[in-house]
């Protein structure tokens, strides 16, 4: 299966779909994860070309990172989709310190 060229610029788009048709089909899936109840996945941003809906952003669990997937995945004219999102661990709340686990399973502040 061949991979997508990310490298060109989002205006080029299949000769089937207009630049504003392809705006909307990004701005569908944006809809829908800002109005997904996960509050994370409202800084997900979504850019589509060619029939890619691609996926950008940083998400704090594997888990809401497949939520965002399958939230968008049945816009209308998305063929196929590039999940781009990283996954980062979340910095520590203000007053909990951060903590490393050893091999041992003792608890030590970093």
């Amino acid at each position: 299966m061949a991979v997508p060229d990310l490298t060109t610029p989002a205006t080029s788009v299949a000769k089937s779909c207009l630049p504003n048709q392809a705006r909307g089909v990004a701005e569908r899936a944006e809809s829908r994860l800002l109005h997904n109840p996960y509050l994370a996945l409202k800084t997900i941003s979504c850019e589509y070309r060619d029939g890619n809906l691609i996926l950008r952003g940083c998400l704090p669990t594997y888990y809401l990172k497949q939520v965002a997937q399958a939230t968008v995945a049945s816009v209308e004219g998305v063929e196929r989709i590039v999940n781009l999102i990283d996954v980062t661990a979340p910095l520590p709340r203000e007053g909990h310190e951060a903590r490393e686990v050893s091999e041992v399973g003792e608890v030590s502040p970093l």
